[in-house]
């Protein structure tokens, strides 16, 4: 009833369909449903009063299953039944483009005893909802605005940065013929905020990208970052003032995009993929120090793209709609001030101002004759005396 079934899909089929004898009564009536490979009688109802629930048996004529209703002994003359039957249909792969039904009403009658054979054709589609997710590790990064002073190619680069990108086929059928571009916002050169390392596809997906990554030859297998900040040369930090205590240092977050940067395109294909398999890409990067260091008190979000489509199924039948979509991945890069050393001097000082202070204070006090002050007399004294 209205919608055609599915390749994968647990079809549950409303079949609706109207008895009527136009002649004389027939004895031992019988609805018999002639059932497609795949299908499976499940239970039928009808408008006949006291028969609601008809009495129905499944059975195999010719390895062809057939359902036999009951619609009287005798089924009047004139009489008008309307029924309703469930089945499950499975195991379309190899059904065509529809499926058939075959419906007849039979009975013991002398004369005309069966009905015309009336078949009931169902479409058979396919579907599937493949989904694209991704993510960022970490989600953000803060560095210091000192950072990127390194002196060679090994500290001239980090920390790591991983965006990943994963396709899951919700189903229920598979798919064929699946693409799926990266848009990256480096092409690793020297003027590139990202230096891409390594691109890591898994689930049978194979990837190529344009320019090839890591053209330094760097050696990549490096720790990855943690979510806190870290940094590799001091351990003391200072949080971030908000910004409207800090309005003249830190500024506000710099997309860096496909749009406003060099670009690298990675295209990955997959031949077939089934009902509930999952394939990822995973992107690993670099931080260029040096264009940290120029550009102390900028903050950025690093942005990739990445589509897919599908192209076709692998049946025979047509397509209610091919899958296609695109994700969005952002990594928040924040900048803080270090927190500086307080020179020692200082510190010593400051305690002998202190100390200093102190004696002027006593020294008043004295003078003053704070400490030669008598004690009030109490008066146990004065009962004494």
């Amino acid at each position: 009833k209205g919608s055609p079934l599915l390749i994968g899909a647990d079809n549950l089929l409303e079949l609706q369909m109207d008895a009527a004898n136009e002649g004389e009564g027939a004895y031992e009536a019988e609805l018999t449903v002639y059932l497609p490979p795949g299908a499976h009688y499940m239970r039928a109802v009808s408008n006949m009063e006291g028969f609601e629930r008809l009495i129905c048996n499944q059975k195999k004529e010719n390895e062809t299953k057939v359902v036999l209703c009951e619609l009287g002994n005798p089924m009047k003359s004139n009489a008008q039944i309307e029924v309703m039957m469930w089945v499950s249909v499975e195991k379309l792969e190899e059904a065509g483009e529809q499926v058939s039904f075959l419906l007849q009403i039979r009975s013991k009658n002398s004369q005309n005893p069966n009905s015309e054979m009336v078949e009931l054709d169902v479409p058979v589609r396919a579907v599937a909802h493949v989904e694209l997710r991704g993510n960022s590790f970490p989600a953000s990064l803060v560095v210091a605005a000192e950072e990127g002073n390194g002196q060679n190619s090994s500290d001239s680069w980090g920390p790591k940065v991983e965006h990943t990108y994963e396709l899951h086929n919700n189903g229920p059928g598979a798919v064929s013929g699946l693409r799926l571009n990266l848009y990256l916002p480096s092409q690793s050169q020297p003027s590139d905020l990202l230096y891409i390392l390594d691109i890591h596809p898994q689930g049978g997906l194979q990837c190529a990208s344009q320019p090839s990554p890591n053209p330094l030859q760097l050696e990549w297998r490096l720790p990855t970052p943690s979510p806190s900040p870290a940094h590799h040369k001091r351990d003391r930090r200072q949080a971030v003032l908000p910004e409207e205590k800090q309005p003249s240092r830190l500024q506000d977050p710099i997309l860096v995009s496909c749009d406003s940067a060099p670009c690298t395109v990675v295209q990955c294909e997959l031949q077939e993929m089934a009902r509930g398999q999952r394939v990822m890409v995973t992107v690993l990067a670099l931080l260029s120090r040096s264009i940290l260091q120029e550009r102390p008190l900028d903050q950025f979000v690093l942005q990739s793209h990445a589509w897919f489509n599908v192209s076709s199924f692998p049946y025979s039948v047509p397509a209610l709609s091919l899958p296609s979509g695109e994700a969005l991945v952002q990594t928040q890069l924040l900048r803080v001030s270090e927190e500086r050393e307080i020179p020692m001097w200082w510190v010593l000082v400051g305690v002998l101002g202190g100390l200093l202070l102190l004696t002027f204070l006593i020294l008043a006090m004295w003078k003053v004759g704070f400490f030669k002050r008598n004690r009030p007399p109490l008066e146990e004294d004065d009962e004494e005396e």
